[in-house]
């Protein structure tokens, strides 16, 4: 038969049940700054003592059924950090360490030592690489697919000085093959009215300067000769930073300072094959002068172009609404990386809570459904953004205001029954 009794357990268990919530709204709390977090919340429930009679059955108190999540959408912060992305809608980042897998909403992302896209635990981002098989793996900036794309035209235009000095082009002086080399850059520059360099790529995607001198050479006449470093087509190079030629071109103007005549499309000024001594291609390579002017002011070269691209590394990521990653090179190429995979479940809230913003499957929860961004029910990733903490702490704190109520009355009703067994003790 319940008793006064049955009121100490009633406050002990208020006393211990808003214990737990208060400690479930301080977590809340500590956890408004933490990018992912999802607010809890304490489920109460009722205690019956015993089975009782209908009409007649006498509570004892209550305690936490359950720690429930509430999983809402987070405010994205802007941050620009390429690798802090935030979840625009349903899904959750995969993670992994060994044969364990985690999910996640906090996007803060960094890239390890060994080019591996890892949160800040150092716990391996999964995803579907380019050059993968399909299957989940980790994610590798390094892992950059690039060609190399050997230079194959060259277009200089500008204007060349109509009043420079005339040279006699039988006096330039000719590097020949001389092995150790005699003619320098300096020779070749002292009698030259103008000189320009461009930067070619072989089938390997070397760099290689090649130097352009212009000589005034008759009126309305310039020559353009072009010259390598011996040190790339030398078979033994014991000097370097040596002229070695590769072709030349004999080009006319009229009296309105255009090219006489003017090139068509097609046409070249003069081509060369290049052997280089680093086990590259032969480079066949056409050149071409224009536009160019011949009028009475300084000479100057106004654009430089060439079709080559050199092998580039890594210089900085995007990542895509789709989840995917792709590399920016610093020879202005882009590759593709792969894609992040995003997972979704039956029943969120059925996910376990573990330490470092991760959750993990459970038999509550449902198996992991694998996918992508924006396609089926996944929603989009947005780069350089983080999704905020969804607690309100103006409503935490309010909460703990209740929570301190219920505490402090069920603490009186302990305090209250013992004065009252006091005065039935009294009565013996």
């Amino acid at each position: 038969m319940p008793s006064i009794i049955n009121g100490l357990f009633a406050g002990r268990a208020g006393i211990s049940s808003h214990g737990n919530a208060i400690s479930v709204a301080g977590d809340n709390i500590s956890n408004a700054s933490t990018p992912g977090f999802k607010t809890t919340r304490a489920e109460f429930q009722s205690l019956i003592a015993g089975d009782g009679v209908l009409g007649r059955q006498f509570g004892s108190g209550s305690s936490v059924a359950a720690v429930s999540t509430l999983f809402e959408q987070g405010t994205l912060e802007f941050t620009g950090r390429p690798l802090d992305l935030g979840v625009s809608g349903e899904g959750y980042f995969i993670l992994a360490r060994d044969q364990s897998r985690y999910y996640t909403r906090a996007g803060n992302f960094k890239v390890d030592s060994a080019g591996f896209v890892v949160d800040q635990a150092g716990l391996a981002v999964l995803g579907f690489p380019i050059n993968g098989n399909g299957a989940l793996e980790p994610l590798n900036i390094n892992a950059v697919e690039q060609d190399a794309i050997e230079t194959t035209e060259v277009v200089v235009s500008g204007n060349v000085d109509a009043s420079a000095t005339l040279v006699d082009v039988t006096t330039i002086p000719d590097p020949g093959l001389a092995v150790p080399p005699t003619v320098t850059y300096t020779d070749l520059n002292q009698m030259a009215e103008y000189s320009t360099v461009v930067d070619v790529f072989d089938s390997l995607g070397t760099r290689h300067p090649v130097t352009f001198f212009f000589y005034h050479t008759d009126v309305n006449e310039y020559t353009v000769r072009g010259y390598v470093n011996n040190e790339d087509v030398d078979g033994v190079a014991s000097l370097t930073g040596y002229p070695r030629f590769i072709g030349e071109s004999t080009i006319s103007f009229g009296g309105d300072g255009q090219r006489s005549p003017l090139p068509i499309p097609g046409d070249v000024d003069f081509n060369s094959v290049i052997t280089w001594n680093n086990g590259a291609e032969d480079s066949d390579i056409d050149y071409l002068f224009s536009p160019l002017t011949q009028f009475s002011a300084q000479s100057n070269i106004l654009s430089i172009t060439q079709d080559g691209v050199g092998v580039g590394s890594v210089e900085t990521i995007s990542v895509g609404t789709d989840g995917t990653i792709v590399a920016l090179l610093t020879n202005g190429q882009n590759s593709n990386l792969g894609q992040l995979a995003m997972a979704s479940f039956a029943n969120q809230e059925g996910l376990a809570r573990l330490s470092g913003n991760l959750l993990a499957e459970s038999t509550s929860s449902g198996v992991a459904v694998i996918g992508k961004a924006e396609s089926g029910s996944f929603g989009s990733i947005q780069s350089g953004t983080l999704e905020l903490s969804t607690v309100d702490i103006a409503s935490e704190f309010v909460k703990i205001i209740t929570l301190q109520r219920g505490f402090q009355a069920s603490s009186r009703i302990i305090t209250t029954i013992n004065q009252l067994l006091n005065e039935i003790i009294q009565l013996a």
